[in-house]
C-alpha cells in the first residue's frame, strides 16, 4: 500500500531568515562604537598614568639635584673647640668641609619664585637663576607701578629680617634700588663687591662721584657729602630725599669693600673683621635693615651675613652653628654663600677673632689702652697683658716652602741661615740679555713679570712685604754680601725702587753687616753703575741721592738712600723719636701721602738679616700709614702680617713694646683726640672703633652715625658674579656644585675660589688661618 506523502521543498534562506531593519543596524554599530570608546579611554588612562609617572621621576630627579643629599646633623661648636674642629675638618684635602656644603640645598624647590619668574620681571634680575623666593622678597609699595626688586629680608642671628640680601643694581633698576632704601628706612649699605671686575660689569654706580654731587634716579635725590678712601674700602656720607614726599633727607652710609680679589676669597680673615666693626659703628637702634649686595646678592653677600651674625652668636653664647645658620640662609635666598671657599672663611675667621681677640686700638685711647695692657692680669700672671698680646702671635714655622734659598749653590748668598725668603715672596733678579731696542718701554716690559723661571733669575734673600696702601709696597733684603751686590743693585733697578732704608752701619762690632754698595762718586759692580750725586748728614741719619746705570740699559734710575745711624751696637734705637723722625722725613721728601698715589715702586729696607731691624721699620711704616690715615693702629695684625712673609721678623717682645711705644710719642692725645702733626685734615679718616662709639652712645641718647674709616672697591666673589653666566641648565651639573656655580654664576668667585685652603700653597687664594701658635 503505498502512501503518498506530500512533497516538502526546501525555502530559500532569504525567505527563512528575517531581513534586518534599520534599528538594528543602529544597534550594532553602538556597540562597536562603545567598544571603540572603551579602548580609547582604557589607553588614554594608561597612557596619563605613564605620562604621570614620568613627570614624577623626572620632578624626582630635578629635587634630588637640588637637594643632593639629606641635611646632616652637625653639632654647634663651642668656641674652646673651634680650631680642633677646623683642623679636623680642613684635613684630607678638606674632605668634611665638603661634604657638609654639598649636602646644603643649592636652591628649597618647596618655595615658590613666580613673582620673579614674571615676564614683566624678568628683565629686572641680573642673573637668569638668582631669584627671590616669593615669600620674602622685599615688596615695593605700588606706587612706583611696580613692587619687584631682586631682594630678600634675611635673619640675622636672633633678629627678624636684620638684614636685605640685595643683587647688585642695573641701570635699570637703580630707582628701584633706592626706593627700596627709603622704604625699609634702612640707613647703611654694604657693597661687597667692585662695579667692574675682570671686564665685566657687576653693579651699576648708584651713587654721584665726588665731582657731580648730586644724580637724580627716579624720585629719589641722591648727594654724596664725603668719600673717605682706605685701603680695603670706601666710606661714602650719603644724602637722600625723597621728592614726592616733603619729609627731610635722610642720611645714608655706604661701605664699600674693596679687598675682595676677582678670583678666590680675601687671604686674610680679619679684613672681614675689619669691615664688620666699621659697619657696626654706624648702626644704631633706629636704623632699618642693613642692606647688603655683591653682584648677585648671594655669594659673598651671604659669606658678610653669616661671619656678622655668627660673630654674635659667639659673642652671645660662646658657640657657634655655622652649617644650622647657611641652612637658615639658603632657606631665605637661593644660594647664600655659594662655594665651598665662603664656607669654609666663615669659619675662618670666627677661629680668627676666637684665637686673637679685638686689637684694634683708637688713637684717642692708645694711652689708655696701653696703661690697661702694661698690667697683669692677675697677680699670678708672670707677664703683662701687653707681653700676653705677643705671645699671642702665630710663629708660622715652616709654614711655606723656601727651597730656592735653601739650594746648595744659594747657600752662600744667605747671610743667615735661619733667614731664608720664602718661595711664594721672594724678589725675583731678572737675568739681564742684549736689549733687541733701546728704549725705556722696552725695559719696563722686560721687568714686568715676576714669574719664576730658575734658567732666566737670579737668587737673592729679599722678600716682598705688603705696605699698608699697596700689596708689595716694601721689599726687606738683607745687607748685600761683596758678591751680591751686583744682584742688589739689578734689583733696586728692575724694580724701579726709588728709596732704599738701610737701618745699620756697614760694619758694627768688627762684623759685616752690609757690603758698601755706594762710593763717595762713582763705583761700578760688574753691570751696574752707582754714581752718588748728592749727600746730606742729619742728626739722625745720612740722605744720599745715587744715579743707577745698567750696562746695557739706557734708564737711569735715581734713588733716595737713607741711612739710620742710631741703631748700631744695640738692639733697639735707644728713642723712638729717631726712627719716627726719619719715617716723617721719607714720607715727606718721597711724596708718600695718604693715598696709594706715588706708592707704586716698592721701598727697600735692608738691615744685617734683612728681618730683625727691618720687620721693626716695616711694622712701623704701616702703621704709622694706618694712624694718619684713620686714627686707628693694629699692631698686632701689623706684626702677624710680617710674620706670614718672612722668617726672624719681630721675635722679641721688646720689640713690639717699641711699635706701641713709638706711636704713642708721635701721636699725643689733646682734648680727647689724636694730634696728627704731618698729616692735613682732608688727608685723615675719622674712624671710631665700635667699643668707643658705644660709650659715646651710652652717654649721649642722640649720637648717631660715627665717622669710620673705609677701604677701596673690590669684587664680588662668590656672588653669583657667578651667576652671571648661569643659567637653568647648569642646575642640573650637582657632581660638580661648587665649580659649576662658580664657572656658571659668578660664583665662580672664581674656580679658584673653590680650592680649599688647606695647604699652604693655597694662601695666595685663599684666607689661612693659624694652626700653630
Amino acid at each position: 500500500m503505498h502512501v503518498i506523502l506530500p512533497l516538502l521543498h526546501a525555502a530559500p534562506a532569504s525567505s527563512t531568515l528575517p531581513t534586518p531593519t534599520p534599528s538594528t543596524k543602529t544597534d550594532n554599530d553602538k556597540a562597536v562604537l562603545g567598544i571603540l570608546g572603551f579602548l580609547i579611554i582604557v589607553t588614554s588612562v594608561a597612557l596619563f598614568f605613564v605620562l604621570f609617572k614620568i613627570y614624577n621621576l623626572r620632578k624626582s630627579r630635578a629635587c634630588s639635584y637640588l637637594l643632593p643629599d639629606p641635611l646632616l646633623t652637625v653639632e654647634p661648636i663651642t668656641a674652646d673647640n673651634l680650631l680642633d674642629t677646623y683642623k679636623k675638618k680642613i684635613a684630607d684635602e678638606g674632605r668634611l668641609f665638603l661634604a657638609e656644603f654639598q649636602s646644603i640645598p643649592r636652591i628649597f624647590s618647596n618655595y615658590t619664585i613666580k613673582e620673579a619668574k614674571k615676564q614683566e620681571n624678568q628683565p629686572k634680575n641680573r642673573y637668569v637663576d638668582i631669584l627671590p623666593y616669593d615669600y620674602n622678597r622685599v615688596q615695593l609699595s605700588p606706587g612706583g607701578g611696580h613692587d619687584y626688586i631682586n631682594a630678600s629680608f634675611i635673619d640675622g642671628y636672633k633678629e627678624p629680617k636684620k638684614y636685605i640680601a640685595a643683587q647688585g643694581p642695573k641701570d635699570e633698576t637703580v630707582g628701584d634700588f633706592w626706593r627700596m632704601v627709603w622704604e625699609q628706612q634702612a640707613s647703611i649699605i654694604v657693597m661687597v663687591t667692585r662695579c667692574e671686575e675682570g671686564n665685566r660689569n657687576k653693579c651699576a654706580q648708584y651713587w654721584p662721584s665726588m665731582d657731580r654731587e648730586t644724580e637724580i634716579f627716579d624720585d629719589f635725590v641722591v648727594k654724596i657729602k664725603k668719600e673717605d678712601s682706605c685701603p680695603d674700602y670706601i666710606i661714602r656720607h650719603l644724602t637722600i630725599t625723597n621728592r614726592k614726599e616733603k619729609s627731610a633727607e635722610r642720611e645714608v652710609t655706604h661701605i664699600q669693600f674693596t679687598s675682595w680679589p676677582d678670583h678666590g676669597v680675601p687671604g686674610e680673615p680679619h679684613l672681614l673683621l675689619k669691615l664688620r666693626r666699621r659697619v657696626n659703628s654706624f648702626n644704631n637702634f633706629f636704623s632699618g635693615p642693613i642692606v647688603v649686595h655683591c653682584s648677585a646678592g648671594v655669594g659673598r653677600t651671604g659669606t658678610y651675613i653669616g661671619i656678622d651674625a655668627m660673630m654674635e652668636s659667639l659673642e652671645s653664647e660662646n658657640r657657634v652653628d655655622i652649617y644650622g645658620y647657611v641652612v637658615k640662609l639658603r632657606r631665605q635666598r637661593c644660594l647664600m654663600v655659594q662655594v665651598e671657599a665662603q664656607y669654609i672663611l666663615i669659619h675662618q675667621a670666627l677661629i680668627e677673632y676666637n684665637q686673637f681677640g679685638e686689637t684694634e686700638v683708637c688713637l684717642s685711647e692708645l694711652h689708655s689702652t696701653l696703661n690697661r695692657l702694661r698690667q697683669k692680669d692677675s697677680e699670678s700672671e708672670p707677664s703683662c697683658l701687653l707681653e700676653a698680646e705677643f705671645q699671642r702671635l702665630p710663629k708660622y714655622k715652616n709654614w711655606r716652602t723656601f727651597n730656592t734659598g735653601s739650594n746648595e749653590e744659594n747657600k752662600k748668598k744667605n747671610r743667615s741661615s735661619t733667614i731664608i725668603p720664602y718661595d711664594y715672596n721672594r724678589v725675583l733678579v731678572k737675568i739681564e740679555e742684549d736689549p733687541t731696542q733701546d728704549s725705556e718701554q722696552e725695559d719696563e716690559d722686560d721687568y714686568s713679570s715676576d714669574e719664576d723661571d730658575e734658567d732666566s733669575t737670579k737668587y737673592i734673600n729679599a722678600s716682598f712685604i705688603d705696605g699698608y696702601w699697596c700689596p708689595r709696597g716694601l721689599i726687606a733684603a738683607q745687607g748685600p754680601l761683596a758678591d751680591t751686590v751686583e744682584d742688589f743693585l739689578q734689583m733696586v733697578y728692575q724694580k724701579r725702587v726709588k728709596t732704599i732704608v738701610m737701618l745699620s752701619e756697614c760694619t758694627e762690632d768688627g762684623k759685616e753687616f752690609c757690603s758698601q754698595y755706594w762710593d763717595d762718586e762713582k763705583k761700578t759692580f760688574g753691570e751696574m753703575e752707582v754714581t752718588t750725586k748728592e749727600c746730606e748728614t742729619a742728626p739722625t741719619h745720612v740722605r744720599r741721592h745715587l744715579e743707577l746705570r745698567h750696562a746695557k740699559r739706557k734708564e737711569v734710575v735715581e734713588v733716595e738712600q737713607y741711612q739710620f745711624l742710631k741703631w748700631s751696637g744695640r738692639d733697639l734705637p735707644e728713642k723712638t723719636q729717631d726712627l719716627t723722625d726719619m719715617i716723617k722725613n721719607i714720607k715727606q721728601k718721597g711724596g708718600y701721602g695718604n693715598s696709594k698715589s706715588g706708592r707704586s715702586n716698592p721701598i727697600v729696607v735692608h738691615c744685617n738679616d734683612g728681618s730683625s731691624r727691618s720687620g721693626v721699620f716695616c711694622a712701623l711704616w704701616n702703621i704709622m700709614d694706618s694712624a694718619e690715615t684713620e686714627k686707628l693702629i693694629d699692631v698686632f695684625q701689623a706684626a702677624k702680617s710680617l710674620r706670614r712673609e718672612r722668617q726672624g721678623m719681630l721675635t722679641t717682645y721688646e720689640e713690639y713694646e717699641f711699635l706701641y711705644q713709638a706711636i704713642e710719642a708721635v701721636f699725643p692725645v689733646q682734648n680727647g683726640d689724636a694730634k696728627l702733626p704731618t698729616a692735613s685734615a682732608q688727608d685723615t679718616v675719622q674712624i671710631v672703633s665700635e667699643v668707643s662709639k658705644e660709650a659715646t652712645e651710652s652717654t649721649a641718647s642722640n649720637t648717631n652715625a660715627v665717622q669710620q674709616e673705609e677701604p677701596a672697591a673690590t669684587s664680588e666673589t662668590g656672588e653669583k658674579e657667578d651667576s652671571e653666566n648661569s643659567t637653568p641648565a647648569a642646575e642640573e651639573k650637582k657632581a660638580d656644585a661648587d665649580s659649576d656655580a662658580a664657572k656658571t654664576s659668578e660664583s665662580a668667585e672664581g674656580s679658584s675660589e673653590n680650592k680649599t685652603p688647606g695647604s699652604s700653597e693655597n694662601t695666595t687664594n685663599g684666607p689661612t688661618v693659624t694652626v700653630e701658635i
